[in-house]
């Protein structure tokens, strides 16, 4: 995931379940069995893992080896229903995967709109229990807005995904978004308010540092708590030295084992049933079965 560049320069300045719509504009994701909160999800960057078959089953194969229940896979548009029906027969509930940085700076949201129009005929061609929605990942701190004026980048980040999100709304596309777990440490606590209650039916945490993860999401997991949206956690697990990891971004050293412990200790802690999880990514997960 692209944030993990910025992961390092943060840290030197400083299953998919329908949850009740207790607050206007509340989340309408794909609902999961009460029995099993905690639903796992996986993000897969590779085209060629939903479009190759061979690469497809083995794949599937390992997600289903490791109880994982949904795939955020970026999709081609010729193979993707297949892949789609595939993985659903399986269990696994697919979102498709897209984004870019400059796709946040502009307010008018036209790529991201356009992302909803292709995911909403997805959803058309593969019918009710088809594609479950669409996963953004956008990370306006990484572009030379940014860089120049971090208040006037957020802005126009948080009016595009509020104009993405009820374009979603208005397709029936459910939308889940990346954020990084440091917004509201940044200043920008009224911005993550935004994104959570007016931008997306879900948010995607990069809590990439092991230090404090229960603290580092407390006010994400407030809001979403408070909007009756899903939050959904991810731990990444590419190997130090990738994209300025260090041991303290990543559970590659500590192993899958640390996860499952990590991912204890935080559902007893939240006791939120719209709390889940994700790994990042199928790359890194694969190199680190090898290693089991």
């Amino acid at each position: 995931m692209k944030c993990i560049r910025f992961v390092g320069l943060v840290m030197l300045t400083l299953l998919v379940l329908r949850l009740p719509d207790i607050a206007a504009g509340g989340s309408f994701l794909r609902g999961a069995k009460a029995g099993n909160p905690a639903r796992l999800g996986i993000f897969s960057w590779q085209k060629n893992n939903a479009s190759n078959e061979a690469l497809r089953e083995e794949m599937l194969g390992v997600l289903v080896s490791k109880g994982i229940t949904e795939v955020y896979q970026t999709l081609d548009v010729k193979t993707a229903p297949s892949f789609i029906r595939r993985a659903r027969e399986l269990g696994i509930d697919v979102y498709m995967l897209a984004g870019k940085p400059e796709w946040g700076m502009d307010s008018g949201a036209k790529k991201m709109r356009g992302e909803v129009a292709r995911a909403a005929r997805l959803m058309e061609e593969t019918g009710k229990s088809g594609l479950a929605g669409l996963m953004l990942d956008v990370e306006p701190y990484l572009t030379s807005v940014y860089k120049k004026n971090r208040q006037n980048a957020m802005d126009r980040f948080s009016e595009a995904m509020r104009n993405t999100y009820a374009y979603a709304r208005e397709m029936g596309v459910p939308l889940i978004i990346c954020i990084p777990h440091f917004y509201d440490v940044i200043g920008f606590d009224e911005e993550l308010k935004e994104l959570i209650e007016e931008g997306s039916d879900a948010v995607a945490v990069m809590n990439y540092d092991k230090s404090d993860e229960i603290g580092q999401i407390d006010m994400e997991m407030e809001l979403s708590m408070r909007a009756g949206k899903r939050l959904i956690h991810i731990y990444e697990l590419q190997r130090p030295g990738l994209h300025d990891l260090t041991e303290r971004n990543t559970y590659y050293p500590d192993g899958l084992p640390a996860v499952w412990d990590s991912q204890d200790k935080l559902s007893d802690q939240f006791g939120y049933e719209g709390l889940s999880f994700a790994l990042h990514d199928y790359t890194a997960l694969r190199e680190l079965m090898k290693g089991e």
